[in-house]
């Protein structure tokens, strides 16, 4: 009989331990990636900002395409600016799709400069993300303004904000 039951507990842990949702890995991932990136985004904690990131993160803009350490000085160098203007962040996600360690996740963000919300940018992305011993890390980010020649707006973002 204790054959049996060490038999079932060996079998039956690991089907246990699969049963994590798409929900549990997005509020994982919330918590670990999108809510330091907020606050250090706001704060100009470029040591969080940074630490977010794989240390081989791929970043690319239409300004062109920057990697590791090179995206990370970039990181340093502007949130650290003692005339940096104070700028929120937010994201709303429009696909979000996890496996064990790599998540996929596609969303736009709302940069707001000071408290004026009516010249907030708008901007789509998508992100890669990696999870390095048992931390969600940002591994490629891309992000553009445009989406088949139209600007990003408001409208694109309200569309997916869950009140």
């Amino acid at each position: 009989m204790k054959k049996i039951l060490l038999l079932f507990t060996l079998v039956s842990f690991p089907l246990m331990s699969q049963n994590i949702t798409n929900a549990d890995l997005a509020k994982e991932v919330d918590q670990q990636v999108w809510e330091p990136f907020k606050q250090s985004y706001k704060s100009g904690d470029a040591v969080t900002f940074n630490s977010i990131h794989t240390d081989d993160v791929i970043r690319i803009t239409g300004r062109g395409i920057q990697k590791g350490q090179e995206y990370k000085d970039s990181n340093t160098q502007w949130l650290s600016k003692p005339d940096r203007k104070a700028r929120t962040i937010d994201f709303v996600f429009e696909h979000r799709i996890y496996a064990e360690d790599t998540a996929y996740e596609i969303g736009y963000y709302k940069i707001v400069y000071g408290a004026d919300e009516a010249k907030a940018n708008y901007a789509r992305f998508t992100v890669v993300l990696k999870k390095e011993n048992g931390t969600w890390r940002i591994a490629q980010d891309w992000d553009t303004d445009e989406i088949n020649g139209r600007k990003v707006t408001a409208e694109d973002f309200k569309r997916l904000r869950k009140n």
